[in-house]
């Protein structure tokens, strides 16, 4: 039999086979409503007293576990997971027939590697929750709070034949993950995860070191075949290295990723310059997030947008929330445009002679150097990690991890930003472009040494473009999600997605500007 096929078709786990970690989804059960709910603080404090402490589980700094794997009662092979604290993860499986499989996380990025060979690294929904639960497993649920995880009691349900509380575990990303806490054993029963529609089950709880362990785990799929993990060791605190848990990088000598970015740097300001000459729509939709998780407030509008040549774009807005504007809002903004391109045609010329005055002097060329964030920046900034070729969509694509460089000291502000930050590059090795690009502040970032403003850790960007008819690559969404104070004001949060469509070309100019829809 070809375990993986089995694997593959019946749990729709792509490459995604055991994971105590990994793996798992929301099977909906009756939630009985029993008084107020505990607080998610006092469900998980109760689980780690009741698996050996809170001091004795936050000892643990990494941990290895081999399983037997069973399928219908019969052995199916093997799978060793190892954990790092705070947010690393990787799942190693081999089957009866040497088949191999793997999936991983380190808090840049998550991969699977299938029994093809192909390396995929997981993007969207499917990377958001694969990461957030090697985040909560590799830090044993300790301090989730400090690793930017909300979480909120949602329940009651029965689980393994007696009441359960359910907490849901969240990022501002989108990224949801349910666990069920038994109300009077207070260990954990279970775990679910939309994304993969997999339920994880846990039980045969007993001591490995002082820590009590689950021995048997059930992966069942939305069609009800289940996949078990029986324990067999358990070691701790052997120091992993890091290194476990990056993707498998390519063996080719070929791949020279300095030499592509540098060409990929020359290449993007002629795109830059193109992107001028196209209208589009943006739709963008802004989110305020409690510290529970929960979506408080969302806002939705739809622009039509039309760049300027050497000025902010124009916005103008189409609807709000689905409605669209009614015609003396509709007429108040196009008068609004109308005074700005007057302003735009005066200060233009006026703008171009102050730029060549402060060229003239060298000033304007300093300030670009300052500010910028080019390709030499991040290189002397940044390591790069596991550089691999991959299939996304229908092109290949080069992909790597990037993390801080240890003893590298920053002299600009662009510097000081790119020194801190970690992610993932995805690049068109073809037209020498970036196809996506997800980064997240590994450490805090603070402004006028925080007097101005301090931007929190895990604020995070992603950003895709994607290849038009016309060969030139345009955006197709952005993302941020951040946390930030302000002087000395309250802290600021937001979560926003813009997506881009519509594209025609249009004139950079503001005299091909026109108040109804462009023409194609």
């Amino acid at each position: 039999m070809n375990y993986v096929v089995c694997v593959r078709l019946r749990l729709g786990l792509i490459a995604y086979p055991v994971a105590a970690l990994l793996l798992a989804v929301f099977v909906c059960a009756p939630v009985y409503a029993q008084g107020k709910l505990p607080a998610p603080e006092r469900v998980v404090g109760d689980y780690l007293k009741a698996t050996g402490g809170k001091k004795r589980q936050a000892g643990i700094r990494d941990a290895t576990y081999d399983y037997e794997l069973l399928m219908k009662g019969q052995k199916a092979g093997r799978a060793r997971t190892q954990v790092k604290a705070n947010t690393f993860a990787r799942t190693d499986t081999i089957f009866e027939n040497d088949e191999k499989i793997a999936i991983g996380s380190n808090g840049r990025s998550a991969w699977e590697l299938g029994a093809d060979g192909h390396l995929n690294t997981l993007t969207d929904a499917l990377g958001n929750t694969a990461k957030l639960r090697a985040t909560l497993e590799a830090s044993r649920l300790l301090d989730y709070k400090k690793l930017d995880v909300l979480a909120r009691t949602v329940g009651l349900e029965t689980a393994a034949g007696e009441p359960a509380y359910v907490l849901e575990f969240s990022a501002r990303n989108g990224a949801r993950l349910r666990y069920r806490f038994g109300s009077s054993s207070h260990l954990l029963l279970k775990i679910a995860d939309d994304a993969r529609q997999v339920e994880t089950s846990y039980s045969d709880y007993r001591a490995e070191g002082g820590i009590l362990e689950p021995h048997r785990v059930e992966v069942r799929g939305a069609d009800g075949a289940t996949l078990v993990l029986v324990l067999q060791r358990v070691s701790y605190n052997t120091g992993l290295a890091l290194a476990v848990f990056d993707p498998p990088a390519a063996t080719e000598a070929a791949l020279d990723i300095p030499a592509l970015l540098h060409e990929l740097e020359l290449n993007q300001k002629k795109i830059d310059e193109r992107v001028a000459e196209y209208s589009f729509v943006e739709k963008r939709t802004e989110r305020e997030i409690n510290s529970r998780g929960e979506v408080t407030k969302e806002k939705q509008s739809v622009h039509e947008v039309y760049p300027l040549v050497g000025s902010q774009p124009i916005y103008k807005l189409i609807s709000e929330d689905g409605v669209p504007l009614n015609a003396e809002r509709a007429a108040k903004r196009d008068k609004e445009i109308a005074e700005f391109i007057a302003r735009y045609e005066k200060e233009r010329e006026k703008k171009a002679r102050k730029e060549e005055e402060l060229k003239s002097k060298g000033e304007a060329e300093k300030k670009k150097k300052d500010d910028e964030i080019g390709i030499n920046v991040f290189l002397r900034a940044c390591e790069l990690i596991s550089p691999r070729r991959e299939q996304r969509g229908k092109r290949e694509a080069v992909v790597f991890d990037f993390r801080p460089r240890q003893g590298f000291h920053p002299s600009t502000q662009a510097e000081s930003i790119v020194a801190k930050l970690v992610g993932i590059m995805w690049i068109d090795p073809v037209d020498k472009v970036v196809m996506r690009l997800e980064a997240r502040l590994a450490e805090g970032f603070k402004v006028g040494g925080g007097l101005v403003a301090s931007i929190s850790p895990g604020s995070a960007f992603a950003f895709e473009q994607v290849r038009q008819p016309d060969g030139v690559w345009l955006p197709r969404f952005a993302q941020v999600n951040f946390k930030a104070r302000v002087l000395l004001f309250k802290g600021l949060e937001a979560n926003e997605t813009r997506e881009y469509s519509d594209y025609k070309r249009f004139s950079g100019e503001a005299s091909g500007y026109q108040l109804d829809k462009p023409k194609p």
